[in-house]
């Protein structure tokens, strides 16, 4: 088998849209914005790639992620972000207007997903449970099953150190939701060290948590 990794392209979109939905169902059973999107008959794979597609994945714009494949087949990727902006959401309110525009939201459409959205990340830009140790900080990753347990996520990993790296950050941090062993053991494996735990309790009891990873550069 051969293996590469490279950036993310627009064509790549569906992919990641997929990665990104997949993030979070092994512990919470569903995407990240499944929630605010219930009632708005239109599906999750779907505004996430006009998430990316519009500039409005704050969690990790189109240019930040990287993708393994082998022979040209898609088998990973991950994306990643800077912890230094004060708005720390995964759609800041620009980004809001920007994917309600992209897809064509009427106002009260677009009213029915904030409101579930601010409900689940909160009114304020600031909120602690999801500040950032780290400067650099990888966000959706994935593996597709059926390349699991080769050793692939190491790879990914490191092309983010080097990007990391020549941006003149000093750390690169990454989350694993709480009861995620599979993705906090890998962490580990990849030269993170764990930093701490944020519980559920800090969620509103709303989310099980994550546990803060972070590795020197």
């Amino acid at each position: 088998m051969r293996f590469s990794v490279r950036p993310a392209t627009e064509q790549d979109t569906p992919f990641l849209a997929e990665v990104m939905h997949d993030s979070t169902i092994p512990v919470v059973g569903h995407g990240l914005f499944d929630t605010a999107l219930e009632g708005l008959d239109i599906d999750p794979l779907k505004f996430n790639e006009a998430l990316i597609l519009s500039g409005a994945n704050h969690w990790g714009y189109l240019d930040t992620f990287v993708v393994l494949e082998e022979d040209g087949v898609l088998a990973g990727a991950c994306a990643a972000y800077l912890s230094g902006d004060p708005d720390r959401r995964p759609i800041t309110p620009d980004g809001l207007k920007r994917v309600a525009d992209w897809l064509g939201w009427t106002p009260d459409q677009a009213r029915a997903f904030m409101r579930k959205y601010y409900g689940q990340f909160g009114i304020f830009p600031d909120l602690p449970q999801l500040f950032q140790p780290a400067d650099y900080v990888l966000e959706y990753t994935g593996i597709k099953s059926e390349f699991r347990g080769q050793g692939l996520l190491q790879p990914i990993i490191d092309a983010h150190v080097e990007r990391a790296r020549k941006l003149g950050h000093k750390t690169m941090g990454v989350s694993a939701t709480i009861g995620n062993d599979r993705a906090l053991k890998g962490y580990l494996k990849c030269g993170f060290r764990f930093l701490k735990r944020v519980g559920p309790e800090e969620y509103g009891n709303a989310f099980p948590g994550m546990d803060r990873l972070i590795m020197d550069l």
